[in-house]
């Protein structure tokens, strides 16, 4: 394996461990039951600016772990630089396990993409937020299946290179938050 492709795998991984815990963060701050639970913390005048800034912040940063995993610009570290790279070393069996297992998610990285590019990584002048969330509608139970996949295919390009990683469990994020809005609560 040459250096390119190591610092492209390392890399991913970076951008893989964000998107999980910048979407579960999100998660339990603005969709799940919390929202009721913790009510009262989300409207006091002593926790609401940080809450839903928090939220916001944890989802513009999700989305750009995506942008950045997904980037068709192959001067990033993306999975199409990856898919490259390793094209022009042979290993196009591996290329082929990687488009088979995020073809079923071609749409939504479209999606994840356009959001990213006119409305987290720019503002673009043509078009409002609400107009591009609108026409690039991706529910919460989506995003994770993308963020899952990802990691799935990642840990297949980590198993042909006889690599290992370690990986924090999923929900650690969520019980995390859910600590901390418990607190907020005392």
């Amino acid at each position: 394996m040459n250096n390119q492709t190591l610092k492209v795998i390392n890399d991913l991984k970076i951008s893989i461990d964000e998107a999980v815990r910048h979407r579960e963060i999100w998660w339990e701050l603005g969709y799940s039951q919390n929202r009721s639970k913790f009510k009262n913390e989300f409207a006091s005048k002593r926790f609401n600016h940080f809450l839903h800034a928090s939220y916001e912040a944890h989802a513009i940063t999700m989305y750009l772990a995506l942008g950045r995993i997904f980037d068709p610009d192959t001067r990033s570290s993306s999975f199409s630089t990856l898919k490259v790279n390793l094209r022009s070393f042979g290993h196009l069996e591996l290329v082929k396990t990687i488009e088979n297992q995020l073809k079923p998610y071609s749409e939504l990285v479209k999606k994840v993409l356009d959001i990213r590019s006119k409305t987290v990584a720019h503002s673009d002048l043509s078009h409002t937020e609400s107009l591009v969330l609108k026409a690039n509608s991706i529910t919460p139970n989506e995003l994770k299946l993308l963020i899952h996949q990802t990691r799935e295919t990642y840990y297949e390009v980590l198993r042909y290179f006889s690599l290992t990683t370690t990986q924090l469990e999923d929900g650690i994020f969520s019980e995390s938050t859910l600590n901390m809005l418990d607190q907020l609560q005392t």
